[in-house]
């Protein structure tokens, strides 16, 4: 028989074929929360020895009994040699103590006790084996129990109460790694640990443990351990030994106790993490099971052995130190927040520190001694152990078993943790890691399969080329890892986190690089944790000189921030969202607080003037249902305007309101019946739209009443049209934006469901004389213009997993005078898209990391516009993401901080001057697959559209009659239900009220 391995089939081992879990893919199926040990504290094991009951199944590794794995008498010179008795047991545990002493610093003490007597279980190990890919794990869990019970007889008074983990230690090898030539193992049991949530998966949630005679204590937990992983395997030169030891599994195992979940994919066993932390196949069986590097940062902050060193957004020169070489004051790991959810944690892995080779502590035939192995070599290395003997009690440093040296970078995203932790399925997909190696050779190849030419299939772990540093030869590595890298510094998400770091230094204890936050634009300006009291409603920016200022209604209370912290809070202000406005260098914030008792409300204002803050209220008597709203009147005066449940539109002069001596200017009685719930306004023109008290119907309000029967009014918005004239956009219960001018419906926009639709607003975003209305559905941001035709280069697509919500903001951020769209999605993500040509802009989406449940806003800072929101973790964020001050269409969710609704009219710098211009005359979708498609054209005055239809052999086949509006894109639907495949001529003929004349002819292609 033969012990050392062919040398070409170790090859492949050694990139990755060995694989923890590979049968059942978990090490710990449901993971236990958290175990905190506290400093002196200690973690107490008992382990017991188990026999099977004798057997000659070939599916089987031995015959059940201890020792049985061995067909020939190695001696001493193998790893994990017989005999497989207490000691050679306890000395498994002693690496396991050891192990967790140093790694966390002494925060983790563990002491064990292993019952002398070994004993046999009812029946042979087939019995207790679960299924191949199966998650029923009520065989193992048997096996526990019968062990657990056999142990309490045999062990009359034992207090099994004084300790936490219980240990099986079982004959034979765990159904844990595939081998090539590894035959017969279908009915060995997998390596597993059976916590409380694990067991109460199998027996009910009424499950208290496994009772034991001593003080009615039950076992609640079982880690089931195999006495060797080494086995005989076939090769072209006959049965040889593959020798791999019990050491990593112990500790891994140890580590799911502690509450530390699998890293690994646990739906396929493949790698996820390779050898750069602790809870993976690879590292569980580095140095085949003989030791695993020390665990990652992550799992060390998680079970609270380190704290990181968080840094906020700015440019630093960063040292870290790796842990063994470091003091106090020494930066060990380093969190780089990335959103609210996501961040980076960066820390120095050095494999020897003390330059002075692995330094091993084994135990052999009874003796204790020291072995050192200067560097890696023939029989030492993570692959190939042939040089090693016995039972590894101990390393000098567990991160010799990483695959290089340098600066390790984590991608940590917490949703992805918080959503799969339960599940134990952190890792499972690979282009979304909750914990994931930021490869610096640029190919992200850990955990993904090749076959080679042999057939051999190889899986990869990560190489010295994954660490960081200058030097390093990977064909991609630049010392960098920006937006443009290869990985690049993007979120999860696929937003811009405006991170760059640079030049790495070459491989040493102590290792340094840069980090800068931003882009020559877009730039943090601050992101910190606001958490008043009560729940966040909404958000505004208030204008105070060159300061700016936000507030922030909380239950009802007001909250002032300038973006770093609490400036001041006054409570019972407001049941909206404020208004403010800024007027000869003095800020006024109003808001209305309604009493519905005695039917009346307080008008709160506060007065900012260089950071003073002066509080005023009125009470008036009436229950006041809509925002408050800010206007300049014709004259120039400023008037504050409320909305009221008995249908009047109240104007007072605002000075007198902050005065304390409210003068009501203007009360429009529109219908006592009506209770409003949104106003719109300029300096000359009010709308308003309420809901009948007496009936399910709602009203719309300017000159005259405008009524919508059964129909539920939702949000109200105007502009001018291009001609001036004063439009409003009002949408419905019934998932409709209807179009009115005059107190005149004349247009309604069909929308999506309104489950699914984000609040919309207005902007130019073409100059072309005409506001469109934005709004997204779903995953799709769309633009419409008043007669409902999408704007060219729109709907906007973005992934199907996310999808947009709050409203769409719109400014000029680029300095062309045309503006922009910023619209938030689902996820956090922020995108903004060029308002022609429906680009995404550079830089962008960049992200909050959650969804907003304040804003988002704009403002204007420092002569730039910034973007701010409050995310659902009560992080407020801000970036800076234009260099100039141009126009803001909308820069809330009421259009701008008076609450207004209302935007400008629009500019008409890109005027076209043709009738019916050629140019603008297509259709889409085309080709046709499908039912319909639209044919689009432009007019520069109203017209009646004649559209006629024909084959390409002159034949007649349809025609289409609309009306038209001038100076706008329009669309006619044909639906080709009846039309058979083929390509057809459109020629379209408007003719204007002028009586001016044109047509177009225009090639639709029919696919069926």
């Amino acid at each position: 028989m033969n012990k050392t391995f062919l040398t070409f089939t170790v090859f492949f081992i050694a990139l990755g074929s060995l694989s923890a879990q590979s049968f059942i893919g978990k090490i710990s199926p449901f993971p236990n929360q958290k175990i905190n040990i506290m400093a002196n504290d200690t973690l107490k094991i008992l382990a017991v020895i188990v026999n099977f009951q004798e057997d000659k199944d070939g599916t089987t590794f031995g015959n059940g009994k201890l020792g049985s794995i061995y067909s020939s008498n190695y001696g001493n010179s193998i790893l994990d040699p017989l005999p497989h008795n207490k000691d050679y047991f306890e000395s498994h545990l002693t690496f396991v103590k050891n192990y967790y002493r140093k790694v966390s610093n002494d925060k983790v003490n563990i002491s064990f006790t292993v019952l002398p007597d070994t004993f046999s279980v009812s029946k042979t190990m087939r019995n207790y084996t679960p299924a191949s890919n199966s998650n029923d794990f009520t065989p193992l869990a048997e096996f526990a129990q019968e062990v657990w019970t056999k142990a309490d007889e045999m062990n009359p008074g034992f207090n099994f109460s004084d300790y936490d983990v219980f240990l099986i230690f079982h004959a034979g090898v765990g159904r844990d790694i595939s081998l090539p030539g590894s035959l017969g193992n279908e009915k060995d049991l997998p390596s597993v640990y059976l916590n409380d949530n694990t067991l109460k998966n199998i027996y009910g949630s009424t499950f208290e443990g496994f009772p034991v005679s001593n003080n009615s204590y039950k076992i609640t937990n079982s880690m089931i351990i195999p006495e060797t992983e080494s086995r005989e395997l076939e090769s072209i030169s006959g049965n040889v030994l593959y020798e791999i030891t019990i050491n990593g599994l112990l500790v891994a195992s140890v580590a799911s106790y502690l509450g530390l979940p699998d890293l690994f994919d646990t739906e396929t066993g493949l790698s996820a993490i390779g050898r750069f932390g602790l809870m993976d196949g690879q590292s569980i069986f580095a140095f085949n099971g003989v030791f695993p590097p020390e665990p990652s940062a992550w799992e060390k902050i998680y079970l609270g052995w380190a704290e990181p060193v968080t840094i906020e957004p700015g440019n630093y020169d960063v040292n870290i130190v790796t842990k063994l070489a470091a003091s106090l004051t020494d930066t060990v790991i380093l969190k780089v927040p990335l959103s609210s959810t996501e961040y980076y944690l960066i820390e120095n892995r050095q494999r020897d520190v003390f330059n002075d080779g692995a330094k091993l502590t084994v135990k052999s035939n009874g003796h204790i001694f020291s072995e050192t192995f200067p560097n890696d070599t023939t029989g030492f290395y993570s692959y190939d152990v042939d040089s090693l003997a016995g039972v590894i009690l101990d390393v000098d440093e567990y991160d010799w078993a990483l695959p290089g040296n340098g600066i390790v970078i984590w991608h940590i995203d917490q949703n992805v943790i918080d959503e799969k932790l339960t599940d134990n399925k952190i890792n499972t997909d690979k282009t979304k890691r909750g914990v994931d190696v930021e490869e610096a050779d640029g190919v992200q190849d850990i955990g993904e399969t090749y076959t080679t030419i042999l057939g051999d299939v190889v899986i990869g772990e990560g190489t010295e080329q994954d660490f960081w540093y200058s030097g390093n030869k990977a064909r991609l590595f630049k010392n960098r890892f920006d937006k443009n890298s290869r990985p690049d510094t993007k979120t999860n998400s696929g937003a811009n986190s405006l991170i760059s770091i640079n030049n790495f230094s070459s491989i040493s204890n102590k290792m340094s690089f840069n980090i800068m936050y931003g882009d020559s634009v877009i730039k943090p300006l601050f992101n910190f944790d606001i958490t008043p009291n009560g729940s966040i409603s909404s958000l505004t920016d208030i204008a105070d000189g060159d300061t700016n200022m936000f507030g922030i209604i909380s239950s009802g209370n007001l909250v002032i921030t300038d973006g770093y912290g609490i400036v001041s809070t006054i409570n019972n202000y407001s049941d909206f969202k404020p208004a403010s406005v800024t007027s000869n260098n003095e800020t006024y914030v109003i808001g209305a607080k309604v009493n519905l008792t005695p039917g009346n409300t307080k008008i709160n204002c506060v007065n900012i003037n260089n950071g003073s803050f002066n509080s005023s209220n009125v009470t008036v008597s009436y229950v006041i249902t809509t925002e408050p709203v800010i206007r300049r009147n014709v004259s120039g005066d400023l008037e504050l305007l409320f909305g009221t449940s008995d249908g009047k539109i109240l104007i007072y002069d605002l000075l007198s309101v902050i005065q304390e001596s409210p003068i009501l200017k203007n009360e429009l009685n529109i219908n006592p019946d009506i209770s409003l719930t949104n106003i719109s306004c300029n300096e000359s023109n009010i709308t308003a739209i309420g809901m009948s008290k007496t009936e399910p119907s709602g009203y719309y309000y300017h000159n005259s009443l405008l009524k919508f029967d059964g129909v539920g009014l939702t949000t109200l918005r105007s502009t001018p049209d291009d001609k001036g004239n004063f439009i409003s956009i009002v949408s419905t219960s019934e998932n409709e934006y209807v179009v009115i001018s005059n107190d005149e419906i004349i247009n309604k926009i069909k929308a999506g469901s309104f489950a699914s639709l984000s609040d919309y607003s207005f902007g130019d975003i073409k100059n072309d004389g005409n506001n469109y209305l934005l709004v997204g559905d779903e995953n799709k941001l769309s633009a419409y213009n008043l007669t409902g035709s999408l704007a060219d280069n729109f709907p906007k697509s973005i992934a199907e997993d996310d999808s947009f919500v709050n409203v769409p903001l719109v400014a000029d951020i680029e300095g062309d005078s045309r503006s922009e769209v910023m619209a938030v999605t689902k996820n956090g993500n922020v995108y903004a898209y060029d308002g022609g040509t429906g680009k995404i802009i550079d830089g962008f989406p960049i992200s909050f990391g959650a969804e907003l449940k304040a804003g988002p806003i704009l403002f204007k800072t420092n002569e730039s516009v910034g973007i701010a929101g409050i995310d659902q973790l009560n992080k407020f964020k801000a970036w800076t993401i234009s260099s100039i001050i141009s126009q803001i269409n909308w820069s809330d969710i009421n259009g701008n901080s008076q609450n207004t609704s209302f935007v400008d009219k629009a500019k008409n710098t890109d005027y076209i001057n043709q009738f019916l211009p050629v140019t603008r005359a297509y259709n889409y979708p085309n080709p046709v697959y499908n039912g319909q498609t639209a044919i689009r054209y432009y007019v520069d005055e109203d017209s009646k559209v004649s559209i006629k239809i024909f084959d390409l052999a002159g034949s007649f086949v349809a025609e289409l009659n609309d009306d038209a509006n001038g100076g706008l894109d329009n669309e006619t639907i044909w639906n080709v239900g009846d039309i058979q495949s083929g390509v057809y001529l459109a020629r379209i003929e408007a003719v204007g009220l002028s009586g001016k004349s044109e047509s177009v002819v225009i090639k639709i292609a029919v696919v069926k």
